[in-house]
């Protein structure tokens, strides 16, 4: 199986500060992984990394890199606050050519439907982060990076992440979830990447 990210040395950090320091990671394509540790370890900066959204220093590491679809929820929301719900899937999903009837079906799912006209910045956390996975749910990437997967959810919305992690392992996409603790949500781990070791 091939690897969509791998690196033998790799070393993240901002300014001179290091924050990751020769860590040695391979992910597979179709196998699901989490990134644990405390405040302050480098899980978001791993995460950014790995779906190529980090802003910071990269040290002279080796980095290998497949390119693949992947949708990073991220601990900042990535939703354009001044768009309404519709609007940001339709920039966010302009390639896929989505039926109508499929968003609503998926936007009923995750109890946004009667919401898809308001703008975002009028959401609350806990719909902001909703609304990003249902955007996931729709583009159905290959790999799914999610920082904190249960903050701002409520039961129900642990619930619909959960369902959808299922899906996912299912159909054999890959998933990597980042927390401070192991949160149980993939039935398969290929990998639990502790930093704070």
């Amino acid at each position: 199986m091939s690897s969509f990210f791998e690196s033998s040395n790799l070393e993240l950090g901002y300014g001179n500060q290091v924050v990751i320091s020769n860590l040695k990671i391979s992910l597979e394509a179709s196998k699901n992984y989490e990134i644990i540790g405390k405040n302050g370890s480098g899980k978001t900066t791993l995460l950014m990394c790995i779906s190529n959204n980090f802003i910071g220093n990269i040290f002279n590491s080796d980095i290998k890199r497949i390119n693949n679809s992947l949708i990073e929820i991220g601990a900042v929301s990535s939703l354009i606050p001044k768009l309404s719900l519709i609007e940001n899937i339709n920039y966010f999903l302009y390639k896929q050519n989505l039926q109508q009837d499929l968003i609503d079906k998926i936007l009923t799912k995750y109890e946004l439907i009667n919401f898809k006209g308001d703008l975002i910045e009028d959401f609350s956390s806990g719909m902001t982060k909703r609304s990003e996975i249902a955007i996931a749910d729709l583009k159905n990437p290959d790999v799914l990076c999610i920082d904190e997967p249960k903050v701002y959810l409520d039961e129900n919305g642990i619930q619909l992440l959960l369902e959808l992690l299922k899906k996912r392992e299912s159909d054999g996409n890959s998933s990597i979830l980042s927390s401070q603790e192991s949160i149980n949500s993939l039935i398969s781990i290929e990998r639990t990447i502790d930093l704070n070791d």
